[in-house]
């Protein structure tokens, strides 16, 4: 089925020629659609676009038991409803704040909940015209409303962005009338009128005609209405000249307030939620096989059972984690945790001695369905145990105190930030977050991480402050010296020794050299002799990286302990 807005745009557009178009005056095609539409995930609430106008209003259920189709075929009120204030000059004079549907022309839409304000700004750039929804809605559903989408969006239970609220404007070009369709998903929709006893009442005026030749109605016509089921309408057809259809449509909530019970329920989830089974070590017989993390198929250490452990690992190959590594915006890939946004959050991970992820069945059973498949993907059998951090922070319940190069870096750079030293600045706020040890055997990891390191550290340095501090130290730097050869004018300014100077800048010259040659001429050739270098004297790109961030973090510790001097 074509988009919904599509599908109004196209049905709203008189057609060239005279039997489309005598075919567009019948109006069956715009009934056939507010048909559909009422049963559609995408719903629309508002639209006001050339030869077609919508506008949907919540009203109390009871209203509408039978609706009084003589009263709201009386309907006249647009989005441009809002609050305002109402002043009696008469006495006893009295002022009050009206709300918005007050005199809609109906007794039923006058009771009613408006859902879309039309609003107007001339302090805007750009356009003036805006749209907002009401707070009441926006705020039970969580919802934001976000510039780039044009949509008031959530986060969904796999961690995406949502437009649950979309806002399409059309641009008038040339002769043609512009517009806006606002639309609601209906999921949501039939939620918050469940919640409030509510149906939907949805105005419409759909007038036919062709603008270059429409000059007004060529005959009186009678001002009967029909109705079509929840449809009821007035229309008038002039055969090869122009039609309107005005009514309104009542759409009722597809789901009770006892189905939202069920839905709220905690343990609703659970008894409808899917589990994946995973190769897995049962510790407690001894074996390695299939267990499924559902509830029910593991047991903690204080039931007596058969049933292998909750903490029962199974293991991964490392390319597991390279979905996680690729999106920071989405996903945040912690030293030994993943969260994704607002939706789920994996406890912990960790890489065994073998190269293996490994996690425990407990963990990935909280995880969506569908991220366990992603998981079981990648599942293999041990080719050793788990981590000697994860035994020892995860069994004998130790802190792990061994050094780790990358993490201390980490907490230098967040050190340095905090104190807002002038010859260093984090560029990014998510440089940190995002540099990781490389899990893979991929050199496009390895180079990346590489590229993201240089990012960290020596694009930090501060040029500008750097090349000053050196001239006050009696030194006259060459112009073309980029920030590491003036940390080394600086140091040698200080005492160091030429050679002494150059040996501790000497990591960080090699990540950003690095950087320039694999990420910058990746095709070359001097770019595979050093990856066919780097493997050779190292034996793994992860195990190069990790020599490398070590010596990495000593230099940038003695820079920041030789600045503290003179800063």
């Amino acid at each position: 089925m074509a988009d919904v807005i599509t599908a109004l745009k196209e049905l709203s557009t008189a057609p060239s020629e005279d039997a489309p178009f005598n075919k567009w005056l019948e109006f069956k095609e715009i009934v056939a659609f507010l048909k559909t539409n009422a049963r559609q995930n995408e719903f629309v609430v508002y639209a006001t676009i050339q030869h077609a106008f919508m506008h949907a209003i919540a009203v109390p259920m009871s209203l509408v038991n039978p609706p009084n189709v003589e009263d709201l075929m009386l309907w006249n009120c647009t989005a441009t409803s809002s609050w305002g204030v109402c002043t009696t000059f008469s006495e006893p004079r009295s002022i009050s704040i009206s709300p918005p549907l007050d005199h809609t022309g109906s007794k039923t839409l006058d009771q009613g909940e408006q859902l879309v304000f039309s609003r107007r700004f001339e302090g805007r750039v750009g356009r003036k015209n805006y749209y907002e929804v009401l707070q009441k809605f926006v705020h039970l559903f969580d919802l934001h409303f976000l510039d780039e989408r044009n949509a008031y969006c959530r986060i969904d239970k796999h961690g995406d962005i949502e437009e649950v609220i979309r806002i399409v404007m059309f641009p008038s070009q040339g002769g043609s009338y512009g517009g806006t369709v606002v639309t609601f998903n209906r999921k949501l929709l039939d939620e918050y009128l469940a919640l409030t006893n509510s149906a939907i009442v949805r105005t419409f005026d759909f007038t036919h005609y062709r603008p270059s030749q429409f000059g007004g109605w060529s005959a009186p016509h009678l001002a009967n209405y029909a109705t079509d089921g929840d449809l009821s309408y007035r229309s008038h057809l002039e055969p090869g000249h122009a039609s309107y259809l005005r009514g309104f449509q009542v759409v009722r909530p597809m789901i009770t307030k006892a189905v939202l019970i069920r839905r709220h329920d905690p343990t609703h989830d659970e008894d409808e939620r899917q589990y994946a089974s995973f190769i897995a070590q049962d510790w407690k017989n001894n074996v390695v096989r299939e267990i499924s993390c559902a509830p029910g198929a593991t047991a903690n250490y204080f039931t007596k059972s058969d049933l292998p452990f909750e903490f029962s690992p199974a293991f991964f190959r490392s390319e597991v984690l390279s979905k996680y590594k690729t999106d920071s915006e989405k996903y945040r890939l912690d030293d030994r945790s993943i969260n994704c946004r607002e939706a789920w959050h994996l406890e912990t991970y960790d890489i065994n001695e073998a190269g293996q992820v490994h996690t425990y069945l407990i963990y990935l059973r909280y995880l969506p369905y569908e991220e366990q498949l992603h998981w079981k993907a990648y599942n293999e059998p041990p080719k050793g145990p788990i981590s000697k951090r994860a035994f020892k922070t995860d069994f004998e319940g130790c802190w792990d105190f061994e050094y780790d190069a990358l993490n201390s870096i980490k907490e230098k750079v967040r050190e340095l930030r905090q104190k807002q030293v002038p010859w260093w600045t984090l560029r990014s706020e998510n440089l940190i977050d995002r540099v990781h040890y490389p899990v893979t055997s991929s050199a496009d990891e390895w180079s990346n991480e590489i590229l993201l390191l240089d990012q960290l550290l020596v694009e930090g340095f501060e040029t500008k402050w750097l090349r000053q501090k050196a001239t006050s130290l009696g030194g006259n730097p060459d112009l073309t010296f980029g920030s590491l050869k003036l940390i080394e004018e600086c140091l040698i300014r200080t005492g160091f020794a030429a050679d002494d100077a150059q040996k501790l800048i000497a990591p960080l010259k090699a990540a950003h050299d690095l950087r320039s040659k694999l990420k910058g001429h990746a095709s070359g050739s001097e770019a595979e002799t050093i990856k066919r270098q780097a493997l050779k004297d190292h034996g793994s790109y992860q195990q190069h990286f990790r020599i490398l961030a070590s010596a990495c973090d000593e230099a940038v510790r003695a820079i920041a302990e030789q600045f503290a001097k003179f800063v």
